[in-house]
């Protein structure tokens, strides 16, 4: 399995809360042991007990930081998010979608795999060595390097306990800060899983589409949390041929260098094959830093432009440094992850 890089999952397990708890850690040691394509039947597989919408969304969450993720079971009716109830096809269609957002960054986290053979889903002890307190740590894990998820494996549970390890990290939802090592309690209402950002991330995001043919990924917006300076290589290939193997492949640097009073966003042209990179791609840049004094874009002052909150954005181009107005959302698609305190432009790439 390890050599063909093959995926497998968790059985046909049964749908309660204790079944769904023991998933976490089952995937932690699959990743260990050199497989990181795994996932679970969403929902667990037999029904020795009724199905719940609880357990589903729950079970949901988890899958959409998994792997493989796919919902299957016995009562195959019971096994799609309208089965449900109006509130629970919501909470999925939530995590479906950001799932989808998150493909840039997901999939570079697959060529990792590939050729580092580093585990999608991560125990904190393999970032994290020198800290005891994640040797035994197996009911949370890192979503590559940046992302730290907890899942909720409590039937009933609106709050959830969360260890965070060395540095500062930031609620995805609410854009909180917390500062590690430490443990803290989180806010988790059926339709939040707790999410958290390592500070320095940058997140590539696509947008939400219904299938990854949809359109192209002409424009990507990077979520970032400036500390240091932090580099971020994007992955991309033709996502449909082994083209891969023989160097049909591009890895985009994205460097993030925070300063007081200062942060600067490097874009750097793409190293390897540049004809899988979307022609004119534009990157929306989204920022988690106070409202700036001025906004530079390669080199020249963009004097006319104002950053606002996020949900009122100001945009710039980035070769003209020419005033947007906020561009029309396709399809309705609704932004995910409310980061707090955040400045926006868009820019195009060389």
């Amino acid at each position: 399995m390890q050599r063909f890089g093959a995926s497998t999952w968790s059985g046909d397990i049964n749908n309660d809360f204790p079944t769904l708890e023991a998933q976490v850690p089952l995937g932690l040691n699959t990743g260990l042991s050199g497989v990181p394509y795994w996932g679970t039947d969403v929902g667990g597989f037999f029904h020795p007990v009724p199905e719940t919408g609880e357990l589903y969304a729950r079970w949901f969450q988890f899958g959409a930081f998994s792997p493989i993720f796919r919902s299957h079971g016995w009562v195959w009716r019971e096994h799609t998010p309208w089965a449900h109830g109006p509130e629970v096809e919501a909470i999925c269609r939530r995590y479906a979608e950001l799932r989808y957002r998150l493909l840039p960054y997901t999939y570079t986290l697959a060529w990792q795999a590939h050729a580092l053979g580093l585990p999608l889903m991560r125990p904190l002890v393999l970032n994290y060595p020198d800290d005891p307190k994640t040797w035994t740590l197996d009911h949370e894990y890192l979503w590559g390097d940046d992302l730290l998820v907890a899942p909720v494996t409590r039937e009933g549970a609106t709050a959830w306990p969360v260890y965070l390890p060395q540095g500062e990290w930031f609620d995805f939802w609410t854009g909180e800060r917390h500062l590690g090592p430490g443990g803290v309690t989180l806010a988790a209402p059926l339709e939040r899983l707790p999410l958290l950002v390592r500070a320095g991330a940058i997140l590539p995001l696509g947008p939400i589409v219904q299938h990854t043919g949809e359109r192209p990924l002409d424009e990507l917006t990077l979520q970032i949390y400036p500390h240091g300076t932090s580099r971020f290589g994007l992955y991309e290939d033709d996502g449909r041929t082994n083209a891969y193997r023989r160097g049909a492949y591009a890895l985009t640097p994205i460097v993030c260098a925070a300063q007081p009073g200062r942060v600067s966003i490097r874009v750097e042209p793409a190293a390897g094959d540049r004809s899988v990179v979307p022609a004119g791609r534009r990157y929306l840049l989204r920022v988690r830093a106070a409202r700036p004094r001025a906004v530079m874009v390669e080199g020249a002052a963009s004097s006319s432009t104002s950053a606002r909150r996020h949900r009122t954005p100001g945009m710039v181009d980035g070769r003209s440094g020419i005033p947007l107005r906020p561009a029309a959302r396709r399809g309705g698609a609704r932004d995910h992850g409310d980061v707090g305190d955040v400045a926006r432009w868009r820019c195009n790439s060389r």
